[in-house]
């Protein structure tokens, strides 16, 4: 009886396995109607870099020194609508990049989507366009990790590092990491992507989440449109295929100087991962923004701003000099 039952148990998973890898590639994936093209700003440029065209904007500056701006999870140069003229107006030279499959970069398909590869891609993308310059970088979440990969890639080319509220990866892939891997489990991903994970309740609800209020109509729209360009679906597939690398155990390596900036009461990355990354950087700074959440260059402008404006300045013009 007992035999009977473990083989029937055993056909039964089987046969539910054999259709979970079968089922996603009988079904065609939607299509998004998105053109980044349509999207792009005054200031947008392109640049081909190794397979994938990405998408930038430039704030010429007067030549004092060069800021690259990296966004989050889900966001692009949008994210930094308010920080980019805020340093122009002082003299900085900023880029603002869209990562590969964000904002209104290419959405290729196959791309490796770690910190390392994304840090490897922009330093190619820099020395091609600027070639030559030293850096301030800026990060926010998910682009906190790439900048700071960037910073121990090629230090000598790093004037500073800002973390705004930086998701650095602190763990070893698990097993769970690798099942991912299994294509059929990235297809039901680019399947169920139109009507789940870029619904527009879903990013209302993570906008919420992030700024700790409800996000206005603009704020809105400028996350959303380019989450409808054609291909990101197929992108938030490899990012499922793509382990995060672990960097928290290398920030001691790190010796610039480094300012983290922390929203109080963020719900994504907690001020407590702020507080650990502030103790384990080697003179390090932190800021934290009061009644803030995870976006505070975007809900509190201003003040943000200046926290970053002095930073940068004393770094530029440290006293004695």
């Amino acid at each position: 009886m007992l035999k009977s039952l473990l083989k029937w148990s055993g056909l039964i998973l089987a046969a539910v396995f054999v259709l979970f890898s079968i089922i996603p590639y009988l079904v065609p994936p939607g299509e998004l109607p998105g053109n980044r093209y349509q999207m792009a700003f005054a200031n947008s440029k392109f640049a081909s870099e190794g397979g994938a065209e990405l998408h930038y904007r430039h704030w010429e500056g007067n030549g004092r020194a060069n800021v690259l701006l990296v966004h989050g999870l889900g966001g692009s140069t949008f994210s930094w609508r308010y920080t980019a003229p805020a340093l122009e107006d002082e003299g900085y030279r900023v880029i603002a990049v869209d990562l590969p499959g964000f904002g209104l970069s290419e959405r290729a398909g196959g791309l490796d989507h770690s910190s390392t590869a994304r840090a490897e891609r922009l330093w190619f993308f820099l020395e091609d366009s600027y070639p030559g310059e030293d850096w301030h970088l800026v990060g926010h979440s998910m682009g906190g990790a790439t900048v700071t990969d960037m910073a121990l890639q090629k230090p000598q080319n790093v004037v500073s590092l800002v973390l705004v509220a930086g998701a650095l990866a602190e763990f070893e892939p698990t097993l769970f990491d690798s099942l991912l891997q299994y294509p059929p489990v990235s297809r039901w991903v680019r399947l169920l992507a139109p009507e789940f994970f870029l619904s527009e309740n879903r990013i209302e609800n993570a906008l919420e989440n992030s700024y700790g209020r409800k996000p206005t109509a603009e704020e809105f729209a400028g996350y959303y449109k380019p989450l409808t360009v054609e291909g990101t679906d197929a992108v938030l597939a490899d990012l499922v295929k793509t382990a995060p690398t672990p960097l928290l155990h290398r920030v001691e390596e790190l010796e610039l100087p480094v300012l983290c900036i922390w929203g109080e009461d963020d719900a994504v990355v907690p001020l407590e991962r702020g507080e650990r990354l502030n103790r384990m950087i080697p003179g390090s700074e932190l800021a934290v923004m009061e009644g803030e959440g995870h976006c505070p260059m975007e809900t509190l402008p201003d003040e943000f701003n200046s926290l970053m404006l002095n930073f940068l300045n004393r770094v530029e013009s440290p006293p004695g000099n």
